[in-house]
C-alpha cells in the first residue's frame, strides 16, 4: 500500500503538469550525451559526476539537481535511471539538492578548483533519491574503491539535461511543491547531528586522483 501510494504521488506530480501545459506531450528533460567520455575537469572549477546505477521502474522519474543560494536555488544537472552526468562548481562550500518534484536530499560539496569528485544517486524506498558522497578511502560504505562502483561506472551512460529541464522543474505545477520540499528539507538538515551532516559532506580529500 505504501509503495502504491509513493507511485501515484509522483505520477500526479508529473503526469498532472503534462496535462496542465497544453496537454501536449511533455519534452524530455534529460538526453544521451553525445561523447560518452569523461570531459577533464576545468582548471578554474571542482568538477563533479553523478552516478545513479539503479534499475528503470527505481528511476523512472527524473532527478534534478540544484546548487542553493539561501532560498534560492540553480538546477545543475538531471540525472536518470543507469546514467552518469558532470556539472561544475566554483571551489568553496556549496549546499546541494536533489529532487525528484516532491522530496529534497541535501549535500554538501567542500571543493577545489581543477579536481574531479564522484557522488552517489541513491534510490531510498518512498524517500526520493539522496546524494551520497564517494570516498576515495575510509570505512563508508560508499567509495570508489569497492567493486559495486566498478559495476556502476560500467552499467552507466552520459546524460545531459535538454532546455526543456529547467521550464518542467519550475513550471507552475512543480515549483510550489519543489519550493516546499526545499524548506522542509533545510529545516531537516539543521536537525541533523554533527556526524549526520559529515556523512553527508563531499571534502576536498573526496578528490579523485587524475
Amino acid at each position: 500500500m505504501k509503495r502504491l501510494a509513493f507511485a501515484l504521488l509522483v505520477s500526479m506530480v508529473f503526469v498532472g503538469s503534462a496535462a496542465h501545459a497544453k496537454k501536449e506531450k511533455p519534452q524530455p528533460v534529460f538526453q544521451d550525451s553525445a561523447s560518452q567520455e569523461l570531459p577533464p575537469p576545468p582548471a578554474d572549477k571542482a568538477q563533479i559526476v553523478l552516478i545513479e546505477p539503479i534499475n528503470k521502474i527505481q528511476g523512472l522519474f527524473p532527478v534534478a539537481h540544484y546548487v542553493l543560494n539561501g532560498t534560492e536555488r540553480k538546477m545543475v544537472a538531471v540525472s536518470a535511471w543507469r546514467s552518469k552526468t558532470v556539472f561544475n562548481l566554483e571551489p568553496g562550500k556549496h549546499m546541494l539538492m536533489a529532487t525528484q518534484g516532491f522530496l529534497g536530499h541535501p549535500m554538501v560539496a567542500n571543493v577545489e578548483a581543477g579536481k574531479r569528485y564522484y557522488v552517489l544517486v541513491r534510490f531510498i524506498y518512498a524517500q526520493g533519491m539522496q546524494l551520497r558522497p564517494l570516498r576515495t578511502s575510509g570505512n563508508s560504505p560508499y567509495r570508489t574503491d569497492i567493486p559495486d562502483f566498478a559495476e556502476w561506472w560500467k552499467i552507466t551512460r552520459y546524460v545531459e539535461m535538454t532546455p526543456a529541464a529547467v521550464p518542467t522543474f519550475e513550471s507552475e505545477k512543480l515549483k510550489p511543491k519543489i519550493d516546499e520540499a526545499q524548506a522542509a528539507m533545510l529545516v531537516k538538515w539543521q536537525e541533523k547531528t554533527d556526524a549526520e551532516r559529515a556523512e553527508l559532506t563531499l571534502n576536498t580529500t573526496d578528490a579523485i586522483p587524475l
